[in-house]
């Protein structure tokens, strides 16, 4: 896969983000599905968030963190936000995401290595690339099913056309 192949790919996967956080009924940013998890305004922070995270640790190496305890004590700290609010912040980190990632070579995307924390020591850059996919994608299906628990219309066009 080239660096332009990925980064379209995650373009697609990133563009109905947008869409899903405008669906949450702005009298719902607190509610949370179970008492140990996110609530809905630390969900879209999270999201958004971790776009930057990952972009500065495929690209430099620099998780901000060492852990994934210290990671996962982190998020459940998350200060919650609004709709528009986390709609910015989506929109800037992606932005950031990219040009970070962006910045690399072909050789350095495809044949690269770097620490990383979510897999416990060396994996290749591209692999951990797709990671960022993955979280991204498993949030946002997450996401829309907390949508369908509250009644809101959801189909599959939310997750995938925005």
């Amino acid at each position: 896969m080239t660096l332009q192949n990925y980064l379209s790919y995650f373009d697609e996967m990133v563009k109905p983000t947008e869409s899903l956080f405008r669906l949450v009924p702005s009298d719902k940013i607190d509610w949370k599905p179970t008492e140990n998890s996110l609530s809905l305004g630390q969900q879209m922070a999270h999201m958004a968030g971790a776009l930057e995270v990952y972009g500065r640790g495929i690209a430099t190496g620099d998780w901000g963190f060492t852990s994934m305890r210290e990671r996962f004590v982190k998020n459940r700290h998350t200060p919650s936000v609004a709709i528009e609010e986390a709609v910015k912040v989506l929109n800037g980190n992606y932005g950031e995401f990219k040009r970070l990632v962006d910045s690399l070579t072909e050789e350095e995307f495809n044949t690269g290595e770097i620490e990383t924390p979510q897999l416990g020591g060396r994996a290749p850059r591209w692999r951990i690339a797709m990671l960022a996919v993955e979280h991204h994608v498993n949030h946002k299906a997450e996401l829309f099913m907390c949508l369908k628990f509250l009644g809101v219309r959801v189909n599959t066009g939310h997750l995938y056309r925005g």
